[in-house]
């Protein structure tokens, strides 16, 4: 078993076609992958490729195109052992460099394909990549869960991004901890109340009223408080089935504080995993802003 074993699964609106051509260019991946050799060792065709992969890193890489009404979803694997021994922590990073990595260039490779099309728009003479419970599709029918199946893959996946943030870890937990303010500067922030607190007399319980677009709801979450870590877990809520997050602190010294949110969220209705991702990914990103500037004002 690699000690990095890396899946993503993105929605590409575009023609399969196309797409597999893109992706299926060497220099592009030597771009996307600078500390990596990849050699490929399967070519697939519109299928995808697969990678011996050295370097940085020991192991193999693939990607594979399954086809989704109107686009396509792109998998990605990468399944190595970093070629010097990493563990702990720094294994943790190591990973979420490869994912916000990967994510970055994918996602700007997918604006690209898109340009032009209105979000949640079809492509001319195709059906909508998005299905809706109203079709009644059984649950293990729908495309991308099918492909979690065949990967034994749990539904939930993390969103991670960071910050650095020009203050201690104290004064930002302190501002991470004052929930009735949230609405002055958290954008999607309507409503906040705290509903209990812990023995050290900080929020356990927190009601929100949130309004992010593709993720609003009435919820309540439970937090778990350490010095340089807060993390959270539903308790209940009108539209999503859960939501598990966390803000870790690392002390920079006179450089400041890297503020790293993680969020995972599973909501009631089906979603693509790209969209769910990617509605997180503006979470975390204008909670982020936000919580920089409020710190630092």
């Amino acid at each position: 078993m690699p000690t990095l074993d890396i899946s993503c699964d993105d929605l590409v609106v575009a023609d399969p076609a196309y797409v597999a051509e893109r992706l299926g260019s060497d220099t592009l991946w030597h771009e996307w992958w600078p500390e990596l050799t990849l050699t490929p060792s399967e070519r697939r065709g519109l299928e995808g490729v697969r990678w011996a992969v050295t370097g940085a890193a020991i192991g193999t890489a693939e990607w594979w195109l399954e086809p989704v009404r109107d686009g396509v979803v792109v998998h990605w694997y990468l399944r190595v052992d970093p070629a010097r021994p990493v563990r702990g922590r720094a294994l943790t990073r190591v990973r979420e460099r490869y994912v916000t990595q990967y994510r970055e260039r994918l996602w700007a490779f997918k604006d690209e394909a898109e340009a032009g099309r209105a979000a949640g728009e079809r492509r001319t003479g195709h059906q909508p990549a998005i299905v809706s419970r109203s079709e009644q599709l059984p649950h293990d029918q729908y495309p991308f869960e099918q492909a979690r199946q065949r990967r034994g893959e749990s539904m939930a996946e993390q969103t991670t991004s960071t910050i650095v943030v020009n203050a201690t870890p104290k004064e930002i937990m302190a501002v991470i901890a004052d929930f009735a303010a949230y609405p002055e500067w958290a954008d999607s922030m309507r409503e906040t109340q705290v509903l209990s607190t812990d023995e050290a007399g900080r929020p356990k319980q927190v009601r929100f009223k949130v309004d992010a677009g593709a993720i609003s709801d009435e919820y309540t979450l439970d937090y778990v408080w350490s010095r340089n870590e807060v993390t959270w877990t539903l308790v209940e809520a009108k539209m999503v089935k859960g939501m598990d997050g966390a803000y870790v602190l690392r002390d920079l010294g006179a450089e400041g504080t890297e503020v790293t949110y993680r969020l995972a969220v599973d909501v009631a209705i089906p979603m693509i995993g790209m969209l769910k991702r990617k509605a997180e990914k503006v979470i975390i990103d204008t909670a982020l802003k936000g919580l920089k500037k409020r710190v630092e004002s």
